[in-house]
């Protein structure tokens, strides 16, 4: 019940009592306010604790013809555990009765809960005049407080905060956790052994990780020259007509800034027709700025590199000067900035002309041509007479301007551009990889670059910024005309094109010799072509599997393009593509696609041998923390689900989809979902790319931020649906159950089986299970205050069943699918011996399903012994069940032959 990050307080201001005419009144005007008044003026609750009659579930109460359906007035609530009821009537109403009504429905409550347990233990009423407050057990209220004595100093007020308040009652709902939180839980993967075991790698595979070492720079260019060479071999334009065809691009759609109307969106950035235009008059240009605004990894940058190196005419770009400033490690202080951006401008202009020595005395006369000029022709005339004192003179004038920065800077940019009918053209790169203020800040900058210089300063700028910005100072300033938005090409035509340049370059390669290690230490030696088979047959993997491998893929970068091509690397590297699949992918020259398992288990764990939520790309929406009050296993997945509720929503302040914290955390406090876990479950999706907040924030995000739901996660929202998630994720999460989490723990400690689909099917079925179990509790919980069935709704898993079900009866052995259900492990049968061999007698569990007695469980003389003849009955219980071997290992209860 404390008070966090940016939550406002609010002392409790006491109306008139002439202002109270009404119930409506009290409730609103008197008690509602007194309930979430900071003490010692109020009874200090949190807004989001309170609930108000309107939501809350209606019981019968009284007796005879008392008997009636009723609903207090408000209700507060820790998590969804009933704490305070509170009824409030008109003025000169019995207040007696509307405490007696109170009582009534708490022990409605409290009568859900199991015996003993009497959450909802206070209750208070009033009528404006009076002010009653007791216990639900008990029919005379212990105070009895009028008006008057509603104040901070009296003592009247002290004990009510006391005995009522929001500190008594959390010290309250603390005792009750014992009764409804289990001792202790279980994690699978702390069970396996101890911290090393636990943070396994599985070595890197040293073949991908050639090929990435070698192709990196196609894949994720750093310096100009890089990038050059990918503009001018492997740009894929951007078509309109072309973006967003596929369900996962229209979900990145829906992602995009509404205001498109505020700037020209280029038809196809192949040929940005919208952009050469205006170069077409480059003095017009002179002292503007160019915003060009796209999503982060939107490929602004290599747009302007295509733009520089290919899509400008030739006859205008021989009339450019192109100086790239990178924005990454530049100071975001006001004051240290633009003495910054001033060297960066220096350093360019004279990197742009190598043959030129402007540290030469010719140089410097050139470069400051106008003082030089105005010297010799002004004052400069009264030192000619006298030989060495004009130089001396000249000298001191040019050592002044050398000592003057700024001049530097402006006139060596004039020397290299405008003196030789060159267009300047500063462009602000990787402006736009920082946080919402320093990107305003870069805006400024260029502002002031816009006035000081004579060229165009081109600002890349995430369209969040400027969407959301546009109409406050200094966006308001930019010219519509100069604004044009970008949008990412597809990752697939992005990716073949990257692959089929790195292809282009191993064709000149030859017969070179490159290696890879086999687990026993051999090294394999093999021909650089065999790469291109490498890439070809991962490339063939992601798009055969294209409706789920490429929808994550694509989903968790969002349209950032260059963190989605960051994911493809990884994925080449990681040991769990195993030396079996490398010889496959070589045998079959390429056409090798790795099956769905593999590869999915290659983007949940990457380089782990273990799921690890936070390591992954994919995070646990299903994570809990054992530390919390009350653990709440689905806080991840709501705040997803309500956020994604609202996606289609004008939202807060016009933003479509996004929503203010404050709004959020009410929403899903009603769910159960503490603040504590709020903020930190919150925080944990924002750094997971799930949700985004308004100015790209991770960390201390206050009530008052605007969060949405990102593409990342809506690629969560459904992907619990999975069984190779789900089976994951049962590694990393935690069980009430210590034999279930040993269950797990087991067959993920044994690599021959870790990864097999019977595995995989057990490890998901234990997580369900044991998610239905607490889904059970928690809509229990809601139900019995609130009279709807939006959490239900909310966490629903009967997809996940079915679809873990049909994954199933892909797998089982014929007829067994369902087995383990109708024969769980320590069940006991009496069933007919169908069998006897060498290694053990097989008993028939129900036709065609025969289970295994094996021989060491068996007497020495099983074979000849007349108990284990065909047909005999026997009592047997069940050790395990293999659903895709189609198989059970069975051990007797009584060796004797029982009578039918």
């Amino acid at each position: 019940m404390k008070r966090l990050h940016g939550v406002a307080k609010m002392d409790f201001e006491k109306p008139d009592l002439s202002k109270l005419e009404n119930e409506r009144d009290v409730e609103h005007k008197f008690l509602y306010p007194l309930l979430i008044g900071e003490a010692p003026s109020g009874l200090g609750f949190d807004p989001a604790q309170v609930s108000a009659q309107k939501n809350l579930r209606k019981f019968t109460i009284g007796k005879g013809s008392d008997l009636k359906s009723y609903v207090p007035d408000y209700l507060v609530t820790q998590g969804t555990i009933p704490l305070l009821v509170v009824e409030g009537k008109k003025p000169g109403a019995d207040v007696f009765e509307a405490f007696r009504e109170a009582r009534l429905y708490a022990s409605e409550l409290n009568a859900i809960h199991p015996s003993g347990l009497n959450p909802a233990s206070r209750v208070i009423a009033s009528n404006g005049n009076q002010l009653l407050a007791g216990w639900h057990d008990q029919a005379k209220p212990v105070l009895d407080i009028s008006f008057d004595q509603i104040d901070r100093y009296s003592p009247q007020m002290s004990e009510l905060i006391k005995l009522f308040g929001s500190v008594t009652l959390e010290k309250y709902y603390t005792s009750l956790l014992p009764v409804i939180k289990p001792s202790r839980y279980w994690k699978p993967v702390k069970l396996v052994g101890g911290l090393a075991k636990q943070k396994e790698q599985v070595p890197v595979n040293s073949f991908g990780a050639t090929i990435t070492t070698d192709f990196a720079h196609l894949f994720n260019p750093q310096s100009r020259a890089d990038r050059s060479v990918i503009a001018r071999q492997a740009y894929i334009s951007s078509k309109r007509r072309e973006r967003y065809i596929e369900p996962i691009d229209k979900v990145i759609r829906a992602a995009t800034p509404p205001s498109v109307s505020n700037s020209k969106t280029l038809e196809d950035t192949g040929n940005p027709a919208e952009i050469i235009k205006p170069f077409r008059n480059a003095r017009a240009l002179e002292h503007k700025v160019m915003l060009l605004i796209g999503s982060a990894g939107a490929g602004k940058s290599t747009f302007v590199d295509y733009l520089q190196d290919v899509a400008l005419p030739s006859d205008i770009r021989s009339k450019t000067l192109w100086i790239r400033v990178d924005m990454n490690p530049a100071p975001i202080s006001r004051d240290e900035i633009y003495p910054w951006l001033r060297e960066e401008i220096i350093r360019g202009c004279i990197g742009a002309n190598p043959k030129i020595n402007f540290a030469s005395l010719e140089g410097l006369k050139a470069v400051h041509s106008i003082e030089v000029n105005d010297f010799r022709k002004g004052v400069g005339r009264l030192y000619s007479s006298t030989p060495g004192l004009f130089d001396s003179k000249l000298a001191d004038m040019l050592t002044a301007l050398m000592a003057n920065r700024h001049a530097v800077a402006v006139n060596t940019a004039r020397y290299c551009s405008t003196e030789k009918g060159i267009l300047l053209i500063i462009v602000l790169d990787n402006s736009d990889k920082r946080l919402r203020e320093e990107q305003l800040l870069m805006f400024e900058a260029a502002q002031w670059l816009q006035r000081e210089f004579r060229g165009l300063v081109l600002l890349p700028l995430r369209e969040e910024t400027y969407d959301n910005h546009r109409n406050e100072p200094p966006l308001d300033t930019a010219l519509k005309d100069l604004v044009f938005r970008i949008e990412p090409p597809l990752f697939q035509r992005i990716l073949a094109s990257r692959v089929n340049l790195a292809l282009r370059e191993l064709a000149k390669s030859g017969e070179k010799l490159l290696r890879y290690d086999l687990p026993n230490g051999i090294q394999v030696e093999y021909p650089a072509s065999d790469q291109g088979y490498y890439f070809s047959s991962i490339v063939r993997s992601i798009f055969e599997h294209d409706r789920y491998v490429r929808r994550l893929i694509v989903g968790l970068s969002g349209r950032n393009m260059r963190r989605a091509l960051e994911i493809f690397l990884e994925f080449c590297t990681s040991g769990h593509i195993g030396t079996d699949e490398i010889t496959k992918i070589r045998l079959s020259e390429g056409r090798h696609v790795l099956p769905l398992s593999l590869v999915t288990s290659v983007l949940l764990r990457a380089n782990q041998r273990f799921y690890d939520s936070d390591a992954s790309y994919l995070k646990n929406v299903f994570a809990a923390d054992f530390r919390d009050s009350r653990p709440h296993f689905f806080a991840r997945l709501l705040l997803l689900r309500v956020l994604l509720n609202i996606y289609n929503s004008p939202g807060n302040d016009r933003m479509k989809g996004y929503v203010r914290v404050a709004l959020l955390r009410n929403q899903v406090a009603a769910f159960g979902v503490e603040e504590a876990v709020f903020r930190r479950e919150l925080e944990y999706l924002v750094r997971g790319f799930c949700i985004v907040c308004e100015d790209f924030r991770v960390k201390d995000i206050t009530d008052d931020d605007l969060v949405a739901i990102a593409p990342a996660g809506h690629v969560h929202e459904r992907i619990y649906l999975e069984q190779y998630y789900l089976a994951a994720i049962a590694e990393d999460s935690w069980f009430e159950k210590e034999s279930v989490a040993s269950r797990i723990a087991n067959r993920i400690g044994d690599t021959k089986q870790h990864y097999t689909s019977a595995t995989v099917l057990e490890n998901a079925e234990d997580l369900l299970e044991e998610l239905e179990m607490h889904r059970s509790k928690e809509v229990a919980a809601y139900r019995s205050i609130f009279d709807n069935d939006d959490l239900a709704k909310l966490i629903d898993l009967s997809a996940a069943r079915s679809k873990l079900s049909r994954f199933e009866a892909e797998i089982a052995a014929n007829g067994w699918a369902g087995a383990n259900k109708r024969f769980p492990v320590g069940s006991a049968h009496h069933r007919s011996v169908a069998n006897t061999a060498a290694f053990g007698v097989f008993v028939q569990l129900e036709p065609g399903l025969d289970g295994l007695v094996h021989s060491s469980k068996l007497p020495m003389d099983f074979r000849t012994n007349s108990a284990f003849q065909r047909g005999q009955k026997v009592h047997v219980s069940i050790l395990h069940v293999d659903r895709v071997e189609g198989r059970a290992e069975l051990e007797l209860v009584r060796e004797n032959v029982l009578s039918v």
